[in-house]
């Protein structure tokens, strides 16, 4: 028996022994009360009423009064505290809020409100959110709090989030799979186009407030997706009054950015606005050692090395109204526009040998690209409550506009030929996107709940590409690489979801039905593929408390991934001619069957989730390296195979060691298996392998804090080789300034630079050996933040846009 295979019993064994403790839980139980104004007596109609769980301070339910100032919040046996809010009223808090089974209801009676003007004394709220919170069906992770992610990108921060991982072009991955969706408030954003990689890499993470890792979705959520969802949250503020934060970094190797996130509130409008502008460059590349066999025979060797620099100067702008036409109906509308400019400079040096190792030509490629690409987003939505508790009805429409544009000079010199090689290649995008989403939701009694929804999701892309060569001092079109893709998505959508509570169990049952029209044509050489399918997308989970702090949940899912439009074109880039990245137009989606049993138990000082998962997808795509036509030369060429098995245990745990020391931690314990041809070759491996990541947070005084992380991904097998390990530290330190309006952060990202791609190919005809990084991740950041009427830490929402604290709106 193996060593994993050993350890994989053990922890098996410890996670089930948490179930062997079973007890009684009731229902939600209302905590009650009434605001009155204390100077003339009256009560207060639409304030804020907030109940945080006392243990990690996240938001455990929220309301508005009503004409009365009369407000009833229903939560699960547990200790609270609550917060009471209301435009020219100082914050009301009231702490040590027990609710026991034993009681019907919690009292607090009447509550009185001061106006801002008569407070004597200031409340201090010093609960403040986990950094990482657990929920059965979701992850979030309070990233805003973590030090080390202060100036830095969407990828930099979803790379340090657990069992999430970004590789060095941009492409994410959940527990070992790149099959996940990545939505922006719970929806698609144009601050990232689906499937761009790219756009995590020029996202500002400065706006980032946390991020929701989900996965085993329900059938509310859209089907894209087989490994699961990751929900970007951004910051919103719901204060009352004019608040904000403004914010300055500047970091090596160059980095440099300014933003602000400001809000106003009155009592029927909120108007917001977010805006940021940086500048980034940075080196990057890396070596391949590259073998290419006939009948055993050395036929090709040759390495190549590339050094790279990457600048980029990209802003955005965002400004919009909550329009509270009453505590009923509320209209949100915003305007997005997103803009970038990026300046990649390379050169590749390929180097010759013979059998004896001895260079025989020497290739020197310069590369000149300039990208520039711009955004605008236009969103509307609605939504109703009702008298009726939890009943609610939201619409949301949304249109994206999306241009990108990469122009690329080449010019190549070959020690074997005097004549200069000039190429040119322009790759355009032009992407239009609407969307339009409904979802009712209708309470029936306390304990039922039925919820249903129908989306529409319109895609039209349009993509050129030209590469043109000088011949005689005349540029002509190289054939194979000019072609324009018309590719349209249209994803028509309805789903219907029952939910019941019985005793200490729940269950929800869920049916999501998809229609798919889908159609990739390459205009110039008159080629279409015409994908049209319909698909059921069923779901399913049961719960069980056994008590306040002990929960079991077992659910499944059914979910499919779409291959990215650029996956289908017959061609990507040419920086490399030697290794050319390719698409395969008859690419088909992959179809996932998930299952996952998690227990979750809150703990004295922190809390631990376990989970046990298994996914089977069939028509798995799989990038292979395949011989290319010309001799020495290879294709990146992505295929359907036949199957995968993914097997995993995954463990969360979030501890306070002592007053000041926080602890966070995740561990996964991952086997994959895939079956697979393709042209009468054998794709097949098997792997077990396992990432971890552990974080420490010391508070060593109250204005100064210091925080060390250390990350590791052990090696794995795959299809046509093995990817190495990697390891990354990160070390941050902030201290609070100017009265605490202000925080200065120190951060240390990858201080060893050992966050690199390293990998094998070992075939019978093709081995390889590389590394490679697409920037260095090392790097030395300092940022300030300046809070405008806003405290640095609050346990109320911190959401932007989702549908509160859930952020069902998908």
């Amino acid at each position: 028996m193996s060593y994993f295979t050993r350890l994989a019993i053990v922890l098996l064994a410890l996670f089930s022994t948490h179930l062997l403790v079973a007890q009684s839980t009731n229902s939600k139980i209302p905590v009650q009360g009434t605001l009155i104004e204390q100077s003339s007596g009256e009560p207060l109609p639409f304030a804020t009423v907030i109940l945080f769980n006392q243990q990690d301070s996240s938001m455990a339910s929220n309301d508005l009064t009503d004409l009365d100032g009369k407000f009833s919040l229903p939560v699960a046996p547990g200790n609270y505290y609550a917060v009471l809010q209301f435009i020219g009223f100082a914050d009301n808090v009231i702490p040590d809020i027990k609710v026991t089974p034993e009681v019907e209801s919690v009292a607090l009676g009447q509550i009185f409100m001061t106006s801002d003007a008569t407070v004597l004394e200031e409340v201090e709220v010093t609960a403040e959110r986990s950094q990482m919170e657990f929920k059965l069906d979701r992850r979030v992770f309070n990233v805003a709090k973590d030090l080390t992610n202060g100036g830095n990108s969407a990828a930099d921060i979803l790379d340090n989030v657990p069992s999430v991982s970004v590789d060095p072009e941009g492409n994410v991955s959940l527990r070992g799979s790149q099959g996940v969706r990545i939505l922006i408030n719970g929806k698609p954003s144009g601050m990232l186009s689906a499937g761009d990689t790219k756009a995590l890499l020029r996202m500002q993470g400065d706006i980032i407030e946390s991020i929701e890792v989900i996965t085993n979705p329900s059938a509310r959520y859209e089907a894209e997706g087989e490994a699961g969802i990751i929900n970007i949250i951004l910051k919103k503020n719901q204060e009352k009054g004019v608040n904000g934060s403004f914010g300055a970094t500047v970091g090596y190797p160059s980095n440099y950015g300014l933003s602000y996130s400001l809000n106003y509130r009155r009592k029927d409008f909120n108007f917001f606005s977010n805006f940021g502008v940086d500048y980034r460059k940075s080196p990057g590349g890396g070596e391949a050692t590259q073998r290419f066999f006939e009948n055993g025979n050395l036929t090709e060797f040759y390495s190549t090395t590339t050094d790279q620099t990457r600048a980029s100067t990209s802003g955005y702008l965002q400004m919009g109204t909550d329009w509270i036409i009453n505590p009923q109906n509320t209209i949100t509308g915003s305007l997005l526009y997103r803009g970038g400019k990026g300046d990649n400079n390379s050169m590749v040096s390929y180097r010759d040998f013979d059998a004896n190792e001895n260079i025989t030509n020497l290739t020197i490629r310069d590369i000149l690209e300039t990208e520039d690409s711009q955004n605008l987003e236009a969103s509307v939505s609605y939504k109703k409550t009702f008298e009726q508790k939890d009943r609610e009805w939201t619409v949301v429409m949304k249109y994206i506009l999306d241009d990108d544009t990469e122009l690329a000079d080449y010019d190549q010199m070959d020690n074997d030929s005097p004549i200069r090689l000039l190429q040119l290649s322009s790759n355009t995008e032009d992407e239009r996107n609407f969307l339009f989403q409904t979802d009712y939701v209708y309470p029936i009694g306390d304990k039922s709940k039925v919820e249903g929804g129908m989306r529409m999701a319109l895609r039209t892309v349009n993509n050129n590409f030209q590469v043109q060569q000088s011949n005689n001092g005349t540029f002509e079109v190289l054939p194979g690489f000019d072609d324009e893709l018309l590719y349209t998505e249209d994803i028509y959508a309805a789903y219907l979801i029952g939910a019941h509570e019985f005793g200490a169990f729940s269950t929800q049952v869920g049916l999501r039905a998809e229609l798919s029209d889908i159609t990739a044509s390459l205009l110039k050489s008159e080629q279409s593929n015409d994908q049209d399918y319909f698909n059921l997308f069923p779901s399913a989970s049961l719960a069980y408390k056994f008590s306040t702090t002990k929960q079991l949940q077992l659910s499944y899912s059914r979910r499919l991934s779409r291959p990215y439009f650029r996956r289908l074109l017959p061609f990507s880039n040419f920086n490399n001619p030697r290794n050319i990245n390719t698409g395969n137009p008859n690419l088909r989606p992959e179809f996932t069957d998930a299952f996952e049993m998690g227990f979750l138990q809150y703990l004295t000082n922190g809390s631990l989730l376990s989970s046990v998962y298994y996914r089977r997808t069939t028509g798995v795509i799989e990038r292979l390296i395949l011989a290319g036509e010309e001799e020495g030369t290879t294709l990146i060429f992505p295929v359907n195979l036949s199957a995968r098995d993914a097997y995993g245990l995954e463990f969360n745990f979030s501890y306070q060691i002592l007053k000041g020391w926080d602890l966070n931690t995740d561990l996964n314990f991952y086997r994959e298996q895939v079956n697979g041809q393709f042209q009468e070759r054998d794709y097949s491996s098997d792997t077990y392998t396992w990432s971890g990541r552990i974080n420490n947070k010391f508070k060593i005084s109250k204005p100064l804090q210091v925080q060390a992380s250390f990350r590791y991904n052990a090696p794995q097998n795959t299809t046509q080789g093995r990817r190495l390990s990697s390891y990354a530290l990160d070390i941050a330190a902030s201290l609070d300034v100017l009265s605490g309006k202000g925080t200065l952060t120190l951060s240390g990202r990858d201080l060893f630079n050992t966050r690199i791609r390293r990998s094998e190919i070992n075939l019978p005809d093709y081995q390889e050996e590389s590394f490679f990084q697409w920037r260095q991740t090392r790097q030395v950041i300092m940022t300030f933040s300046y809070r405008l009427n806003q405290s640095k830490q609050r346990g109320g929402r911190g959401e932007g846009g989702g549908r509160g604290e859930d952020g069902d709106d998908f």
